[in-house]
């Protein structure tokens, strides 16, 4: 598998040539190598956006209660059938469908992450939980079924699974099983947040309260990034990642940490960016399709140059949790060559499953193996 390092696309110029996507993809590289991202000034950033985020999710969380659009989309809601609950727009009629599918993509993320995949319970039960979390990216889903556990797939809530993970953990830290949850139940606020912003007029949150254009419309690069794996929830998968890999939990470098889910966010966008999947989406920050020429350049640029910034902390990696956090980082640049997820929203519609792949789907889903 060759993944394209985004400082490193001067050693791959015979494929660069050859695959115009890539080609594109150089032209937004920095002319000199950046500095990394200053760890004290990332953590600073990243408290400073935690805390306007959770200012407009308390503020959006009122006016869904008091508005007459709020409660208009409450009460379509509570009488919507599961299948206008889906929100793919891939064909797909019913939420088991996109269960099935959604682990399917966790089970290729996971084989990403962790350099291959491990027909173990352990792995199994990690692959549930990332999906679990995902979905609600798929799904309309209120927060309050995520704390309560009516939010449930293949039979279990996220809260199960974790135990089911704390049971098979042995020694390994139950704190980062903790933080996911939290961090979950964080991010449910803002996928459902912006689930309510791309709803039709008049079931719509009050002017000023749009989710989505928070991080759209935000011109710092860096604040954007983060705001946007907020709704990515690519940090509570990495508390999952870094229990699996029993990393320290009192000890870890929360920088290093942090910058590993922002850039696995950003080089996730870099790739469907490439690749042309979701560029007309809402939630795309990458690129406006109604944006000047120029200003497209200048913002791809940006977005390229932070993800360097971020993994730049990673270069000389050497103990196992920065090695960790370096792929975890990187990997996401392959995902729209590699992930069915991304193949699928280039064409618009699901692909068939080969029998391997969906035999560890099943097992998956059903908390066998």
């Amino acid at each position: 598998m060759l993944e394209f390092h985004l400082g490193e696309m001067d050693l791959f110029a015979t494929a660069r040539t050859l695959d115009p996507h890539l080609e594109g993809l150089a032209r937004f590289l920095p002319a000199t190598a950046p500095e990394a991202v200053d760890p004290a000034h990332l953590l600073a950033v990243e408290a400073d956006c935690r805390r306007d985020r959770l200012a407009l999710l308390d503020a959006t969380d009122r006016a869904y209660r008091e508005s007459g659009a709020g409660r208009a989309y409450a009460a379509w809601l509570s009488a919507a059938r599961p299948a206008e609950l889906i929100c793919t727009r891939k064909g797909d009629r019913s939420l088991d469908e996109v269960h099935r599918h959604i682990v399917r993509d966790s089970v290729q993320w996971l084989t990403l992450w962790l350099a291959g995949y491990r027909p173990d319970p352990l792995w199994h039960a990690l692959a549930k939980a990332v999906a679990l979390l995902a979905v609600l990216d798929d799904i309309v889903v209120p927060p309050q079924d995520v704390v309560n556990g009516v939010h449930r797939l293949g039979g279990e809530s996220l809260a199960e699974v974790l135990d089911r993970m704390k049971a098979l953990g042995d020694d390994r830290d139950p704190r980062w099983l903790a933080e996911a949850h939290r961090e979950t139940l964080f991010s449910a606020r803002v996928q459902f947040h912006e689930k309510w912003s791309a709803a039709a007029p008049g079931l719509a949150p009050p002017q000023g309260l749009d989710a989505i254009r928070t991080y759209v419309r935000e011109p710092d690069v860096l604040r954007a990034s983060i705001l946007r794996t907020y709704a990515a929830e690519t940090l509570p998968v990495l508390h999952l990642i870094a229990y699996y890999y029993r990393l320290p939990y009192d000890d870890h470098d929360r920088a290093a940490f942090l910058a590993a889910a922002v850039a696995q966010t950003l080089g996730m966008d870099i790739s469907k960016d490439q690749y042309g999947v979701g560029v007309k989406e809402v939630t795309n920050f990458v690129v406006r399709p109604a944006r000047p020429a120029p200003e497209t350049t200048r913002r791809r640029t940006a977005v390229h140059h932070t993800f360097l910034r971020l993994t730049a902390r990673f270069h000389d990696a050497t103990d196992l949790p920065t090695l960790v956090y370096d792929r975890y980082s990187r990997v996401s640049l392959s995902y729209a060559r590699l992930v069915d997820r991304y193949l699928e929203r280039r064409r618009m519609t699901r692909l068939p499953m080969n029998t391997p792949l969906a035999a560890v789907v099943d097992d998956v889903l059903t908390g066998r193996g």
